[in-house]
């Protein structure tokens, strides 16, 4: 590595010797941006793959405000890559999960904020107006964008709240119903069962279920099935199966839907039988083949009644 970066400072910029250096000098450096990109990653819960483009690109003309051969048989530049690719991979991930990207210089007047208004019993945004801020960062920084209030405060009404407002409507503000925890407790079991699915069912039950697509787009089954280079009936196969092995799971805890009676497992009672008919049914070959013939009197004198 610090060959390369003597190489690169004694070649003339822009020709093609450098630019394949500089390919060499970020192939080296890429498992030290990468570990860094990991530990950013599970601290932030962003992907680790952008930390590491916004690392490398933080870092790919670095060399160029570095010294080379200050400690002889050390190399000090992964270190100074690091430090770098860490504070740009930090910006990237506080602009990812924070709606709003708070400065140092804004958390330094929030705390002297903070400090001023319990010395003199003032709000926090009263403070900061005092510090000259517009009211945009006031909303932000002070009270008027998140205020909580505690239960007992809610229901005696405090400051310019209205305390007239019904006691029940307050309520109603909390979820705190049963049927609410048990949507929790369902969601949870679900995807414990989900994830103890094996592989190619879980992916499949996932991919039906729209995970990572924007609510409303769940793909087709043709869609899925190309996607996994599957036929169409063994990826209807593979998702009954899944749903079939979540259903018995969740039942087995006993947060399954409640199902009918015949599908719970009760014996099927034999239903009523219909009454019989109980007229005679005519003999013969006629009344076999269901025909009854009327009977006809013949016109021809009998020898008998000659």
């Amino acid at each position: 590595m610090e060959a390369l970066l003597h190489l690169l400072r004694e070649l003339p910029d822009g020709c093609p010797e450098q630019h394949r250096a500089e390919g060499r000098l970020a192939v080296l450096v890429r498992p030290h941006l990468g570990r860094a990109a990991g530990a950013i990653a599970r601290r932030w819960k962003v992907p680790a793959e952008d930390l590491e483009q916004e690392g490398q690109v933080a870092t790919y003309r670095a060399w160029r405000r570095f010294t080379p051969g200050r400690e002889p048989g050390r190399c000090l530049y992964p270190a100074y890559v690091l430090r770098l690719a860490r504070q740009a991979m930090e910006r990237y991930a506080a602009g990812e999960r924070n709606a709003v990207h708070v400065t140092d210089h804004a958390l330094k007047r929030l705390r002297r904020a903070k400090k001023a208004a319990r010395k003199e019993g003032v709000p926090v945004s009263t403070a900061l107006r005092a510090q000259g801020l517009d009211e945009a960062s006031i909303l932000t920084l002070g009270e008027g964008s998140i205020s909580t209030v505690s239960l007992d405060h809610l229901l005696a009404g405090e400051g310019d709240r209205d305390s007239a407002v019904n006691v029940e409507t307050r309520l109603g503000l909390v979820d705190t119903t049963a049927a609410r925890h048990q949507h929790v407790a369902e969601r949870d079991a679900a995807l414990t069962a989900l994830h103890q699915l094996p592989r190619l069912q879980r992916v499949v039950a996932e991919k039906f279920a729209g995970y990572g697509r924007p609510p409303g787009s769940e793909p087709a089954s043709r869609t899925v099935a190309q996607e996994l280079r599957l036929s169409e009936d063994e990826v209807l196969t593979l998702h009954r199966q899944a749903l079939r092995r979540m259903r018995e799971a969740m039942d087995a805890k006993g947060l399954g839907p409640e199902l009918p009676a015949r599908a719970a497992g009760k014996l099927r009672q034999r239903r009523p039988e219909a009454p019989r008919d109980v007229r005679p049914r005519p003999a013969g070959h006629g009344a076999q083949l269901g025909l009854e013939l009327p009977p006809v009197e013949s016109r021809r004198p009998s020898a008998w009644g000659a």
